[in-house]
């Protein structure tokens, strides 16, 4: 990325893993039920019970489930080849800050303890240095609870107070009780011959979206069991979710943040090597920092009553858009003749234009630290996060 007068000096790269397995949330059900919901659907198609097409019923009996209980949340062939293609794309767009030549001196990489993470950098790493020379990679031991990747998980009173929160999650419940949600429900049985309750239309869908995402030129007989309309439902169901949970809904939430942003900060203002950073998280680190930068965020917030207004494209607050696989957040140090030191912020390899940013260049780095925390004193992690425990 070349801007007049301005001269790149260091990236700092957050990294979503690339496309996974479901969890332990999904896989057992969806390998008892589905099947079950296949023969229904199936013998309802023969008794002509059903809307399915010839082809969709041919999709159907094809139908085999493409997962075992040891794929958990594993890394797919799918996303390997994600994380090679963008490191390749990074590469092609910063060549003199990711040099094709691997040196501890100019990389620092960092994952978290999964899996996922781990092969997501690893295969990230392949795409720079090609497989013989990514071998060389140093890769520190990863951190339970992590306070940069993973900082949530190392905030208690976020856990109590936000994720374990049954508040929390009360615009959902009521909009799963709606009557956009009822009418869905009614679509599906007039369309399978089957009636279904909400969490297994949900793992219906859940099912095509992981396939989708595998394999993108093969089409899951899932998918079509849904109109335009119900996957618009189904999306608006997990956006007010992850806006409640991950995003703009407590302030608490995406205040904690400070620790990956103040890292950022920390690493432009060192004058030691290395010039790139490349960590390796999780959609919940993405999305808490999205809602501090100020991204994505609508006029409103997302409420069980809001589906119709927040529709028909007016909703920035999009799982589909802000929290796909292989999400990537990137912040490029430049130097410029006219401003001195400055940020360009990307989001999905794109330069997204900041609150209080000039819409044309990097934002001024006294701009970026009035907007946003960038010490101890402005981000005091331990202080938000601590649970005072009162005895009566």
């Amino acid at each position: 990325m070349k801007y007049s007068g301005c001269v790149e000096k260091k990236i700092w790269l957050l990294l979503r893993h690339g496309t996974r397995y479901p969890g332990k949330k999904y896989i057992p059900r969806m390998l008892e039920e589905l099947p079950k919901l296949q023969h229904i659907i199936l013998e309802n198609y023969e008794n002509g019970k059903t809307r399915l097409s010839a082809n969709d019923a041919i999709l159907f009996k094809e139908w085999r489930p493409k997962l075992t209980l040891n794929d958990m949340m594993k890394l797919t062939t799918e996303g390997e080849n994600e994380m090679i293609s963008l490191g390749e794309r990074y590469q092609a767009r910063f060549p003199s800050l990711m040099p094709e030549i691997y040196s501890n001196q100019t990389y620092k990489f960092r994952y978290t303890l999964t899996q996922r993470t781990e092969e997501s950098a690893r295969h990230f790493a392949a795409g720079l240095f090609g497989w013989r020379s990514s071998q060389n990679v140093l890769y520190p031991e990863p951190v339970y609870r992590d306070p940069i990747l993973r900082f949530y998980k190392a905030c208690p009173r976020w856990r109590q107070e936000v994720d374990k929160n049954p508040n929390a999650i009360v615009e959902k419940r009521k909009f799963l009780k709606s009557k956009t949600v009822i009418d869905m429900l009614d679509n599906i049985k007039n369309f399978i011959g089957h009636s279904v309750n909400y969490e297994s239309a949900h793992l219906m869908h859940t099912m095509c979206a992981f396939e989708t995402a595998w394999e993108q030129n093969v089409i899951s007989p899932w998918c079509k069991i849904f109109s335009l309309n119900d996957f618009k439902v189904f999306e608006f169901a997990e956006d007010i979710e992850y806006y409640w949970i991950d995003g703009y809904g407590y302030r608490l939430t995406y205040e904690q943040a400070c620790s990956a942003l103040k890292d950022m900060f920390d690493f432009f203002a060192s004058k030691e090597s290395p010039i790139t950073t490349a960590y390796f998280t999780h959609s919940g680190t993405i999305l808490k920092l999205l809602a501090l930068l100020g991204v994505a965020k609508d006029t409103h917030p997302l409420m069980h009553d809001s589906f119709a207004s927040h529709e028909n494209d007016k909703r920035e607050w999009k799982s589909s858009i802000i929290d796909v696989f292989a999400s990537n957040i990137a912040f490029v140090l430049y130097d410029c003749t006219s401003q001195g030191l400055s940020i360009l912020f990307m989001f999905q390899e794109r330069p997204l234009y900041l609150p209080n940013c000039p819409s044309d260049m990097p934002c001024p780095m006294a701009t970026m630290k009035m907007a946003y925390p960038d010490s101890d004193e402005e981000c005091q992690f331990d202080a938000m996060c601590h649970v005072s425990t009162q005895e009566n």
